[in-house]
């Protein structure tokens, strides 16, 4: 089973990178799954594989002009903070009621998403970027990130891909923009689960072999794809992956 993780990494990094994910919920379904990783190490070392994988990405979207830099310097810093109190908090929260409180986040985000695509359709959206609003949004959207991010070392793409979309980003911008401040959540959140569960580093280099490839391809073949057709086709995408994500976490 270990020669196929650099496959499997290659195309999690391609295809997570492409829609501005971390591949934090993959990556400790496979070693969980199939390798019978223990959870803790699971989470840490899914982590760990998570930073260069979002690196090469960050670098790859920032050179193709995907970056949103304000977005960045907005929900970056409460992202950090929501990591920091997430990961000292995990310890202290029931499974289950974090399960409830991440399906009902998700849940939340697909119905704004619908809004959003809606007014879309009717010619009423505005965007909020650069002001107030999308000032105190992008907040919000980077607490809840940086949360999810550090209660289970999961990504946090969830609240970051659907919150960008949802103050008017386009589907590039929301790409590009989400893996630069998955990464900084990624190392906020490995450092301080770190003493939880150590890394199999075996694993992280396997992965990481072909996840840092895909992630690297991922920007030049969103550029083949016409950026209108795109922003149609990625917000409902977006829609579909929040709300299946948060039933499942209510019926399991």
């Amino acid at each position: 089973m270990l020669y196929i993780l650099p496959i499997l990494g290659f195309f999690i990094g391609l295809i997570m990178v492409s829609v501005g994910g971390g591949g934090g919920s993959l990556y400790v379904a496979i070693l969980t799954a199939f390798l019978n990783v223990p959870p803790a190490i699971a989470a840490t070392t899914s982590v760990a594989t998570g930073i260069p994988t979002s690196a090469v990405g960050a670098i790859s979207h920032w050179h193709a002009g995907n970056v949103n830099k304000q977005m960045v310097k907005q929900m970056l810093v409460w992202g950090i903070i929501g990591a920091i109190v997430g990961s000292l908090i995990s310890g202290f929260l029931e499974e289950k009621l974090y399960s409830i409180i991440t399906a009902a986040t998700l849940l939340y985000l697909s119905a704004n998403n619908i809004v959003v695509m809606v007014k879309k359709h009717r010619g009423t959206f505005h965007s909020v970027k650069g002001t107030r609003k999308g000032t105190i949004e992008a907040a919000s959207y980077g607490i809840l990130a940086g949360l999810m991010s550090g209660i289970v070392g999961l990504s946090g793409g969830g609240p970051i891909t659907a919150g960008l979309i949802a103050m008017g980003c386009t589907a590039l911008e929301t790409v590009g923009t989400s893996v630069v401040v998955l990464l900084a959540l990624a190392c906020v959140s490995f450092i301080m689960h770190i003493g939880q569960g150590s890394v199999d580093w075996l694993l992280v280099v396997l992965l990481t072999s072909g996840t840092v490839i895909g992630a690297w391809f991922s920007p030049k073949l969103l550029g083949r794809f016409d950026p209108n057709k795109l922003d149609r086709i990625f917000n409902p995408f977006v829609t579909v992956v929040c709300l299946t994500s948060g039933i499942m976490l209510l019926v399991r």
